[in-house]
């Protein structure tokens, strides 16, 4: 059984449904009280009300990711409820199937405030309280077209993949010492709410093109980011695991 003490408080961005939500359940499942991170207020109360049968305590926000200033005030009043942030999944994401010869900046700005600043201001303000414990977890959801540069999706979804893969590697190095582990998650295509924006003709190729011959699970994908933030993987940092269905073996 993977272990994450049950006093730890875990901020889990995106967490209203898909990869998210899984995560978040299976932290609670766990002990771990889950602070639900979504724009949807609806979904976030929901996956909260679900994590406090598993006996938590756990809360929603209702935050727009994209914008700095409202993230740090969220993890303001985590600290004070809770007086610690010991886990940080950065899970919020947007897709974007914009090509480089249709892209605009409006879409490039939305897409990497979203998917990149997010991770990079959350973990910032979370590092703090982390390293006064000499114990945190930042897990960064990526993706397969991170990697490779993806198959269906986007120049700037692409691109901002793979910037989260330089963000946990640079911000690994620099806070290793103070016990505070930093990974990543490329997961391949997953049959969640993100994957939505594909049309059936991209989904039934992109499920052709797995060597394993299907889509992949938001809780195959939680399972891997549970494990990332337990006391088990404290000497996994900078680390990316490919959850890909073998489509990219590297």
């Amino acid at each position: 059984m993977i272990s994450v003490a049950k006093s730890r408080v875990a901020v889990i961005t995106g967490a209203g449904k898909g990869i998210g939500r899984s995560t978040a359940l299976g932290l609670a499942a766990r002990g771990v009280r889950p602070v639900i991170v979504d724009i949807d207020a609806n979904a976030a109360e929901s996956v909260a009300a679900e994590a406090r049968q598993s006996g938590v305590e756990s809360c929603a926000y209702t935050v727009d990711v994209s914008q700095v200033e409202p993230l740090r005030q969220m993890i303001d009043s985590v600290l004070h409820r809770f007086g610690r942030v010991d886990i940080l999944v950065n899970n919020a994401g947007v897709l974007s199937k914009a090509t480089i010869a249709d892209l605009s900046e409006d879409e490039w700005d939305r897409v990497m405030d979203v998917n990149v600043k997010s991770a990079a201001f959350l973990s910032q303000k979370v590092l703090g309280s982390m390293a006064k414990r000499h114990w945190g977890r930042i897990v960064n959801v990526a993706s397969l077209a991170g990697r490779c540069g993806g198959q269906s999706a986007g120049c700037a979804y692409a691109a901002s993949k793979a910037a989260m893969l330089g963000l946990t590697m640079n911000t690994a190095k620099q806070v290793a010492k103070a016990g505070v582990t930093v990974n990543a998650v490329a997961p391949g295509p997953t049959d969640s709410e993100l994957f939505r924006g594909f049309s059936s003709q991209d989904i039934e190729r992109l499920e052709a093109s797995i060597p394993v011959g299907f889509l992949g699970k938001p809780e195959q994908i939680a399972a891997a980011i549970v494990f990332l933030c337990s006391d088990e993987a404290s000497f996994v940092t900078g680390a990316v695991f490919d959850i890909n269905g073998g489509m990219f073996m590297g």
